[in-house]
């Protein structure tokens, strides 16, 4: 492991987990005993869109034996500047933030369904064969990851995935669902997607942090330092993830080194789902919980001097 030199002390968390609530592999359950297991002293369930997972937590005797400190969190996506982006919302009331409309799982189903039919019908204009009267399952929690396992099911559809640039799931949702010139875009970010500026003022109504997620790499930007600059400048961010499985060690140093010099929170987390992913068709498997292998990183942090200082007592 490379020397941390970001956080040569300080408490081992990870606030960028998901659950099967969005598109996790593991329960609730298993991911606190995960997180026993692995030492954390701090850890948040960040589920896309829903608040379920926190629910759970405060419903389970001792917190389903994970003795560390559980922090309330929730990902949110955002539009800004006509591009899809998300939020991590940390230590929130969560009634309060329960009243926002899209944070529940029948807007969330009636919006993944809507693009399920979507992408059937461009699927079979384009030539794939797709299962007759398919819809969305729930099991799958996003239309893309239903749509895409029942093209695999057809071994002629094989010839397509290379025509039309298709990878896996995550690729056709990042690189043709939400980008509008692409055939199968059926995400209107417009209607679909709240602004980030309405997310901001709903987390912080709700007593939360709010921190941008991941500014480098996932988004696909060409500038994520710009970005960082131009979100920070709109002075509704308490902070942005500097630690994710996909940055670079360079690219963390710079994230931190940022929210230091302008008193914002850096924050950090694996965005662990459970089955592993890759960068630039690399594949980094198994992912491990506090740990970012990409980047040979442990989220250890001391004791800031800010609210997520306060949070993490």
């Amino acid at each position: 492991m490379q020397e941390n030199r970001l956080y040569k002390q300080g408490q081992l968390l990870d606030l960028h987990i998901h659950t099967q609530y969005s598109d996790g592999v593991y329960s609730v359950q298993e991911l606190l005993k995960i997180g026993e297991q692995r030492g954390l002293d701090v850890m948040a369930f960040t589920d896309h869109d829903v608040l379920y997972a926190n629910y759970e937590v405060e419903s389970l005797k001792d917190q389903g034996g994970f003795t560390g400190k559980y922090i309330r969190g929730c990902e949110i996506a955002v539009s800004y500047n006509k591009k899809k982006y998300e939020v991590l919302a940390y230590d929130f009331d969560l009634d309060e933030l329960a009243k926002f409309d899209v944070l529940s799982w029948e807007y969330q189903a009636y919006l993944e369904q809507e693009r399920m039919k979507k992408l059937v019908e461009v699927g079979k204009n384009l030539g794939f064969k797709v299962t007759p009267n398919l819809e969305f399952d729930i099991k799958y929690r996003t239309a893309h990851k239903c749509f895409f396992a029942d093209l695999v099911k057809y071994p002629e559809n094989m010839i397509l995935y290379e025509k039309y640039g298709i990878l896996n799931s995550d690729n056709l949702y990042r690189d043709h669902m939400i980008r509008p010139n692409s055939l199968f875009h059926c995400y209107d970010i417009a209607s679909e997607v709240p602004a980030i500026e309405l997310v901001c003022k709903k987390i912080h109504q709700a007593g939360g942090l709010a921190i941008f997620a991941h500014p480098f790499t996932v988004y696909g930007e060409k500038d994520p330092k710009k970005l960082v600059k131009d979100l920070h400048k709109l002075n509704i961010l308490d902070g942005f993830e500097c630690i994710h499985k996909k940055f670079t060690l360079d690219e963390s140093i710079w994230t931190y080194s940022y929210c230091v010099e302008n008193n914002l929170i850096p924050t950090g987390g694996t965005d662990f789902h459970g089955d592993g992913f890759k960068i630039n068709g690399v594949r980094y498997q198994p992912e491990c919980i506090g740990f970012d292998k990409y980047s040979q990183l442990e989220p250890r942090f001391p004791i800031l001097k800010t609210k997520m200082g306060d949070i993490l007592r």
